[in-house]
């Protein structure tokens, strides 16, 4: 029997284990089925799409119906459903059915990052450990799934990745039975107007958070596949892939260290778009070689670790107490949602319109655009997050 706090790191790391071969290699299997950039820039975006609303809904499911399903019910549940959903990859439907197919299984896995971290929160304060020492599983699992796929889709081929979800589904829905189940409370948001609450610099901050995971979700949609375009090995392109995850995982180790050695965190915040115009401009010009690529990936620890840790800290400072929910689940809404939606969708017609390399161009575009709105907040606002 596991305890508590392997439970959840084991969670954690077979979640994101999942995420390290969905994310990376499913673009690959799509162009192995033959759909166009377009479309599959379409059928990569309901894991963001999912964003928009799921959380929201498993969270009114876990807050309202917690006297007759635990949390931990809720995620081994919903877990089973996709596990179910993933079992149709198996036969080759055509576009629009396997647009629902692909929309229903991340719809039912949309709900497990929040909820899983209102257990790990929990564990972590019953049992007087840093959060972060069980979250930092979740990047060892994608940085382990991500070269272990790479190396099996090599091995046995692109057709296999549809398995490949199954057994790691099923992982997770092993794992997600060990879970703790003492916790099922999530806290709630109090009343507060809207006009008040999406103020003017909280629109600032949605809009430019907004762009930057616009730009992100370019690399997220076709990174594999333009990878694969210059020749690279599926083990290579995980490889690649690892590199941006050990990078975010030397970051959140040291992150305490890093932000203790600045006074405004506004500032960094607003640095991680300049970083994320430069690292995609880099790309664009990289013509696939190596070491310049190796230099794009180490910035992975800025424009996303980074700007995800100063991202929570200014939500904790523009939204009052009673509203830390709703301002956390506004910005994932607005980010990872919507702006994760669209620039999948837009980098697939772009690809197809142009040439593969525009889609880079068009992501530092989207990341210079975030940084117009940054610059607006930090310099109008003074946003103390010391």
């Amino acid at each position: 029997m596991l305890g508590r706090k392997s439970s959840v790191s084991a969670f954690f790391f077979f979640y994101f284990a999942f995420v390290g071969l969905f994310s990376p290699y499913l673009s690959l299997w799509l162009n192995f089925r033959g759909f166009t950039p377009a479309e599959i820039g379409v059928l990569m975006s309901p894991m963001q799409w999912s964003r928009i609303v799921g959380p929201g809904f498993w969270g009114a499911l876990a807050d309202y119906g917690k006297n007759f399903i635990s949390i931990k019910g809720i995620i081994t549940v919903a877990t089973l459903l996709a596990l179910i959903c993933s079992s149709l990859l198996f036969y080759e439907f055509d576009f629009f059915v396997l647009l629902i197919i692909l929309v229903l299984l991340t719809f039912f896995l949309s709900g497990l990052t929040p909820l899983s971290e209102v257990i790990a929160l929990k564990v972590s304060r019953d049992t007087d450990c840093n959060y972060g020492d069980l979250r930092v599983w979740g990047s060892v699992g994608f940085l382990v799934a991500v070269l272990l796929y790479g190396a099996l889709i090599d091995a046995f081929g692109t057709s296999k990745i549809p398995m490949f979800v199954f057994i790691s589904l099923s992982f997770i829905f092993l794992s997600s039975t060990f879970m703790d189940r003492e916790s099922n409370t999530i806290e709630k948001s109090e009343p507060i107007g809207i006009r008040r609450l999406f103020n003017f610099k909280v629109n600032l901050f949605l809009i430019a958070s907004f762009f930057l995971i616009m730009s992100h979700a370019v690399l997220y949609t076709f990174f594999s596949l333009w990878l694969k375009k210059f020749g690279y090995s599926n083990m290579e392109i995980g490889l690649v892939w690892s590199i941006g995850v050990i990078a975010e995982i030397i970051f959140f180790v040291n992150q305490k260290k890093i932000l203790s050695r600045f006074r405004n965190i506004t500032y960094v915040w607003f640095s991680c778009f300049i970083f994320a115009v430069v690292r995609f401009l880099i790309i664009f010009f990289s013509d696939g070689l190596l070491i310049l690529l190796i230099f794009a990936q180490l910035l992975h620890a800025i424009t996303f670790g980074l700007h995800h840790v100063t991202s929570i800290m200014l939500v904790t400072n523009l939204f009052p107490d009673t509203a830390k929910a709703i301002g956390q689940s506004s910005y994932t809404v607005a980010s990872y949602g919507i702006g994760g939606s669209l620039g999948g969708v837009f980098s697939g017609l772009i690809w197809e319109k142009f040439f593969p390399e525009s889609i880079y161009l068009f992501a530092s575009l989207v990341a210079f655009l975030g940084a117009v709105f940054a610059w607006l907040l930090i310099r109008k606002y003074k946003v103390e997050c010391d």
